[in-house]
């Protein structure tokens, strides 16, 4: 079945997981902390983040894990925020991030467009995050379809974002690919029945993600090659 459409992922897929979230993760235990050494460093400890290297561990709940679920990993430490609050700052600063692209997208998405694919986003960042992110680096009017966790079909790797990407294009699932940085992302794409490819510019390395993929690459500036593989004959021009 050829692929009509591409849903990715955001963080560690259109943009570098380290570069844009290792900072985020240092403003915000500093907000929390107020000078408080010591609290600081249980708030690293509880996200899996190295201040002095100001590094996201792999196995840190910011990777995959929901807004809330990140908020919730940290609420016994700071009792002075009711979860509301917390979650608060966290969609408030979320939203500041700069996210900072793994390649030059816009002519990359247009590239993609001008192929006939159709394009989306699904994310476990909030949608209003999402869209933020989106628009400062000019490329959100590049999709048709944007979700984040709280968009109303749940958060991966539920197949809920994927499968509502293909009933807003009007496609079977298996004419989608799905494209992202962890386990979450490949297992939402392949529960949904979307062909699945994984990405080395999150946090995951390629024997985590090579038994959920169909391919991993280095990142998606080598998706034109791979889709020409797939894609019925015609070229795929990146401007």
């Amino acid at each position: 079945m050829p692929v009509r459409a591409i849903l990715f992922d955001k963080d560690g897929t259109l943009f570098d997981f380290q570069r844009t979230w290792a900072p985020w993760v240092a403003v915000v235990i500093d907000r929390l902390a107020q000078g408080d050494e010591q609290l600081a460093d249980q708030l690293a400890r509880a996200w899996h983040f190295d201040r002095a290297k100001l590094r996201i561990g792999r196995d840190s709940i910011i990777i995959s894990g929901e807004v809330e679920q990140v908020a919730r990993q940290i609420h016994p430490l700071v009792p002075g925020y009711g979860p509301d609050a917390l979650l608060a700052l966290l969609d408030e600063t979320g939203a500041q991030a700069e996210g900072v692209p793994v390649l030059p997208l816009a002519g990359f998405l247009q590239g993609l467009s001008d192929s006939g694919l159709r394009l989306g986003v699904a994310t476990n960042d909030t949608e209003s995050t999402a869209r933020a992110q989106l628009h400062r680096a000019g490329i959100e009017h590049r999709f048709d379809f944007i979700a984040g966790y709280d968009s109303g079909h749940g958060g991966k790797p539920a197949p809920g974002m994927c499968l509502a990407f293909a009933d807003h294009l009007d496609l079977d699932p298996a004419q989608i690919v799905m494209v992202g940085d962890s386990r979450h992302d490949l297992c939402a794409g392949r529960a949904a029945g979307m062909r699945c490819v994984g990405v080395l510019t999150g946090l995951a390395d390629e024997s985590d993600l090579a038994p959920y993929a169909d391919v991993v690459l280095s990142d998606i500036g080598e998706l034109p090659r791979w889709l020409g593989q797939v894609l019925p004959p015609r070229s795929i021009v990146i401007s």
